[in-house]
């Protein structure tokens, strides 16, 4: 009994070592590799620049006087600038005159009736005929690089000239008075004014007088505006043949000399 025992022992650690257990090997993972951040020079200096292309510069033309188009003389302008101031602000003077004198005649409505004439001929009749009564008289008008009429601001402003220069003269002349009687608030304020009101009139001259195309201030500031001759409109109708006729009186008169020659 003991042998077969044995055997049974034997037979069976054999049947055990037939089928070994499989081993199951143990798989290392990769540690995680630390990614450093480049800095931001780092980053700039490995990007590709990239080339703006390189631009033209662009060439101003010259504005010059439009094609089809001729400068109004001499005469024209200064009868254009004569009339303009007497509809504009003549009305003044007289009523200056009797202040200056002391006079104790009321002039209120002289006053209202000059200050119409004045807008009326700076502002109304620019902005519905694009000429003022001085355009008119003197056969003129203003046409701007495209050979169109300006927009009627610009008769505006450049009418407020005479205004500007005309209000800077009495300041210096209230601040002079006013030096003789010691500073004062009103000197100062008066002082400003004339300063800052004579600068624009100072300007507009010195720009026709160095530069070659005749523009002033306010003629480059609106894109280039001339002064150019203009004929009788035969379809002017109503008070438009009225103001048209004040051109065939200064022609009559020898106002508009053709003759003369242009700047």
């Amino acid at each position: 009994m003991g042998l077969l025992e044995k055997a049974e022992k034997i037979q069976t650690e054999d049947k055990v070592d037939a089928n070994p257990t499989p081993v199951v090997a143990s798989v290392v993972e990769p540690e995680p590799v630390k990614v450093t951040k480049k800095s931001r020079r780092e980053r700039r200096e490995k990007k590709p620049k990239k080339t703006r292309p390189v631009k033209e510069k662009k060439i101003r033309a010259p504005k010059t006087l439009p094609v089809g188009f001729e400068n109004a003389t001499n005469l024209q302008k200064r009868t254009r600038r004569f009339v303009d101031f007497a509809v504009s602000y003549g009305w003044s003077i007289p009523i200056l005159g009797l202040q200056g004198f002391g006079g104790g005649t009321d002039t209120t409505y002289f006053i209202i009736l000059g200050l119409f004439l004045t807008v009326g001929n700076l502002a109304v009749l620019p902005a519905y005929t694009n000429r003022s009564i001085g355009n008119w008289v003197s056969r003129t008008r203003y046409v701007n690089t495209r050979g169109e009429n300006p927009l009627w601001p610009y008769l505006t402003i450049k009418g407020l000239t005479t205004s500007f220069v005309l209000i800077s003269s009495f300041a210096i002349l209230v601040v002079m008075s006013e030096l003789s009687m010691g500073d004062s608030t009103i000197s100062t304020i008066f002082r400003i004014i004339g300063l800052l009101l004579i600068i624009p009139p100072l300007i507009d001259y010195m720009m026709y007088r160095r530069r070659t195309n005749g523009l002033g201030l306010w003629d480059t500031f609106f894109g280039g505006v001339w002064m150019v001759k203009t004929g009788k409109t035969a379809e002017a109708k109503g008070w438009l043949k009225r103001l048209e006729s004040l051109g065939d009186f200064a022609e009559s008169r020898g106002l508009l000399n053709e003759k003369e020659d242009t700047e």
